[in-house]
């Protein structure tokens, strides 16, 4: 049809406009690559170190008691729902550790130490030890690393482990480093030494389970709190600014990416204008000529939507390469990797959603330039400078 062979012809013989029109799209198309790599990888960080490294529900006790006392068959009442991924009793409890004249209040947990490592991952955080040894070692304990260099013990050194007027002796079996505050007062031993401290028998204080998808916590609590006389609550509950977080991020990048929109629209709005305006002339020998309103109209946005395919590849290709090369930067922040480095993780599926971004920009910002150019009268048209 002739109003593309007109459109190819503008492109081509409007070099410079086409080629700011193709840079102010590409630049868009990579801004919102980078961002969306940015607060995926941000986003994957929180959720890896906080969410899916804690339990997603905490069965706590039931109204008016301390403990749990029928914890096994609450236990397999719980594995047996299809959306637990890991469950894990825990007598959980504060008290104070000493080693020689260093004394400092902990959080002891008793634990299983088989159901703990699949709820807990515990022994990726291990610096030295086994946590598994747990299992073996009644008399057991592994220490966070902050109070382990407080207390100033060492592995294979015994220190006491106090609760109220009672005690335990413990050997220190293993370090765990988790990197948080828990690292200044965590000790874990095992279950049934926790039960010998506590004096209360075959107890625990709290069930923690982990789901397949995290999302589904606030649910599974609401429906386990109907069903049982058990406190039930999720991450949602005990994390509320992380859930804050997660909840607010789509929210926020829909809001960024108005107004990416936004900005590159008039940017293209503008160009397209200025062509239409040198144009008016041409625009009025083809109405004169016998073309309609409505073929200037599609000249005009097929011209804009011709640009969004190579303008959303460069984008895309430029997106990456930044990507990249942020990546390599190191930078002595705490929200980067591990590693010192921000990470930026450009999915497949952002790259296809940033070329859609590109075709509508392109036919948003070329809607009104077109619209205008369809409505003017042939007569003044040509007669125009």
């Amino acid at each position: 049809m002739f109003e593309l062979d007109v459109a190819l012809r503008h492109i081509l013989t409007n070099r410079r406009g086409t080629a700011f029109t193709l840079i102010s799209v590409a630049i868009a198309v990579a801004i919102i690559i980078m961002s969306l790599g940015l607060t995926e990888s941000v986003s994957n960080q929180i959720l890896e170190n906080t969410v899916n490294k804690n339990p997603h529900l905490l069965i706590g006790p039931k109204e008016g008691e301390s403990y749990i006392n029928m914890y096994r068959s609450l236990s397999n009442q719980i594995s047996s729902y299809p959306e637990v991924f890991a469950l894990s009793p825990r007598l959980v409890g504060q008290g104070a550790a000493r080693f020689q004249e260093n004394v400092h209040s902990v959080e002891f947990v008793g634990v299983l130490p088989g159901p703990e490592e699949t709820l807990m991952e515990v022994q990726e955080s291990m610096v030295s030890g086994n946590f598994s040894d747990l299992r073996f070692n009644n008399k057991g304990a592994i220490l966070g690393s902050r109070l382990a260099r407080n207390l100033n013990i060492r592995d294979g050194g015994d220190f006491y482990l106090y609760l109220k007027n009672d005690s335990l002796r413990l050997k220190v079996i293993g370090i765990l480093e988790k990197g948080t505050v828990k690292d200044e007062t965590l000790v874990y031993l095992s279950l049934s030494a926790a039960q010998e401290l506590v004096g209360e028998g075959d107890v625990v204080t709290e069930i923690g389970v982990k789901l397949a998808d995290y999302t589904r916590a606030p649910a599974m609590a609401r429906e386990l709190n109907e069903i049982g006389r058990y406190k039930v609550t999720s991450w949602q509950d005990f994390s509320p600014e992380i859930a804050r977080f997660v909840g607010n991020q789509g929210v926020t990048n829909i809001l960024f990416y108005m107004f990416i929109l936004l900005i590159s629209a008039f940017v293209i709005a503008n160009t397209t204008i200025m062509v239409v305006s040198k144009r008016r002339r041409e625009i009025g020998i083809l109405m004169a000529m016998g073309a309609k309103r409505r073929s200037v109209l599609m000249i005009f946005v097929l011209e804009n939507m011709l640009i969004s395919l190579p303008a959303g590849v460069l984008g895309a290709v430029l997106g990456y390469v930044a990507a990249q090369a942020i990546t390599l930067l190191p930078l002595n922040v705490t929200s980067a990797a591990a590693d010192g480095r921000i990470v930026i993780d450009p999915r497949p599926e952002f790259f296809a959603l940033a070329l859609l971004f590109a075709i509508m920009l392109n036919f948003i910002s070329g809607l009104y330039p077109a619209y205008s150019a369809a409505r003017l009268d042939p007569v003044e048209a040509i007669g125009s400078e």
